[in-house]
């Protein structure tokens, strides 16, 4: 009997220690990126307004003031604009926002959103909304709507910016939710979700016996999961002859040797042992049980 497999969706929540863990564990690089939840160009808005720039500028220097490391964007932005042959983000074919992906070194994605408010006398006012998500899954971290300033007549959007972020100490809760989400990847590990659907041209399904115990396919990648998921925790979604969804497996942060579990290591692993019963092919951190 052959089948053919297809992993429609797989997810990496990258595990991040907090600062307070970084001997032990790799503290997390960040990126600040500009962002808008209304459809307007962040990116256009970050190149073209220095108040916006400075904003977003103050998140990063205050991120890095309190132990993160955050890539310089305008430098990444000039890597992609040499690289590109242009001079502006403006009118681009391609995304932008994959290109600085590409060049980002970061674990960590803080989506940046600023709001500048003038009022009818010309006094300004800055809100700030930060968005923490994992830069390969795209999953929510952690996120808070900051308060916005009161007006002042001035032009400082640096000054705006900084008290938006340190009112009340702000900055402060924001960065203490996110090291509660590192300490919970730190003592659960990573978070892995896939969705492993029957293929069209399929002979053989998720719920055909497979062996001599008479275990179902799907039984047999479960009991694979449940053997090496870490602490043995995972979750299945569904379970039916044509898709077998797990919502989340956990994987190790660490090796035996202390050093940081990547997916493409587990990936690997998982390869090896997988093949008695399916066939496993990795393309782009993405498996695909080919044939039975």
């Amino acid at each position: 009997m052959k089948a053919s497999f297809l992993l429609l969706a797989i997810s990496f929540l990258t595990g991040i220690p907090s600062v307070e863990a970084q001997e032990e564990v790799h503290q997390p690089r960040i990126l600040i990126l500009p962002y808008t939840a209304t459809g307007q160009n962040a990116l256009e808005e970050y190149e073209t307004s220095f108040a916006y720039r400075t904003a977003v500028t103050e998140v990063a220097r205050a991120m890095n003031d309190r132990g993160f490391r955050p890539d310089d964007l305008q430098e990444i932005l000039a890597h992609v604009k040499e690289n590109e042959a242009i001079s502006t983000l403006q009118g681009v074919a391609f995304d932008p926002i994959e290109r600085i992906l590409q060049y980002s070194t970061a674990d960590i994605l803080v989506r940046t959103e600023v709001y500048i408010h003038t009022d009818d006398s010309g006094a300004n006012s800055v809100q700030i909304n930060l968005r923490a998500v994992d830069k390969v899954s795209s999953k929510a971290m952690y996120a808070m709507n900051f308060d916005a300033t009161p007006h002042f007549k001035t032009d400082d959007y640096g000054y705006l910016a900084r008290r938006a972020l340190t009112e009340s100490d702000q900055i402060s809760q924001f960065i203490e939710g996110l090291n509660a989400s590192f300490s919970d990847v730190r003592l659960n590990g990573r978070s892995v979700s896939c969705i492993i659907e029957r293929g069209d041209l399929s002979r053989t399904s998720l719920s055909d016996v497979m062996n001599e115990e008479y275990d179902l396919l799907a039984d047999i990648l479960i009991d694979w999961v449940r053997l090496h998921a870490f602490k043995g925790n995972f979750r299945v979604r569904t379970n039916t002859e044509n898709q077998l969804y797990f919502d989340e497996i956990r994987i190790p942060l660490q090796d035996e040797d202390g050093r940081n579990v990547l997916p493409d290591d587990f990936a690997e692993s998982s390869e090896n042992t997988l093949v008695r019963s399916v066939r496993i092919i990795w393309v782009s951190g993405c498996l695909c049980p080919d044939r039975l």
